[in-house]
């Protein structure tokens, strides 16, 4: 008698696992984007920098920046001319958002297995990364200099 209970009761509570997908939202509504704005559904939402080294964080959440609009065969040097764009025009959450993605992309590299935690010591890293701490704080001809000298190493 308690084996058929345990047996329905398992059988329950797979039910229950197998039935919870259909009732998340689809993954698809999550990526989507605006164009030049935020995922469908973000909050918060920035249009600022925000939650850089440097600068005061106001938020344990991070709001989700402006996209770079780039698609996903992008360049390092694609972003950063959007970035340097955005810098221009004081877009400091495109650029921030911008600066990110190339760093990401400069970080995407083939290391030898026993070198995967030595952190990336490349020139382009360390502007990119430089130009994320200056926008950090504001200083956004500091911003604008290293993204001009990553442009020059990434050839855009």
């Amino acid at each position: 008698m308690t084996t058929r209970r345990i047996l329905l009761c398992c059988s329950a509570i797979a039910g229950l696992a197998l039935a919870a997908p259909s009732f998340a939202p689809p993954a698809q509504a999550q990526t989507m984007t605006q164009p030049g704005g935020p995922p469908y559904g973000a909050n918060p939402y920035s249009t600022k920098a925000s939650n850089l080294p440097g600068s005061p964080i106001t938020s344990p959440i991070a709001p989700a920046l402006p996209s770079p609009d780039l698609g996903p065969n992008a360049t390092v040097g694609q972003y950063l001319t959007v970035a340097r764009s955005a810098l221009t025009a004081g877009q400091t959450g495109r650029a921030q958002a911008a600066l990110e993605d190339a760093e990401t992309l400069a970080l995407t590299r083939s290391v030898p297995y026993n070198a995967g935690g030595q952190p990336a010591t490349s020139p382009l890293v360390s502007n990119i990364s430089a130009a994320l701490q200056a926008l950090g704080s504001n200083d956004l001809i500091s911003a604008a200099h290293y993204t001009d000298l990553a442009m020059q190493q990434a050839g855009a």
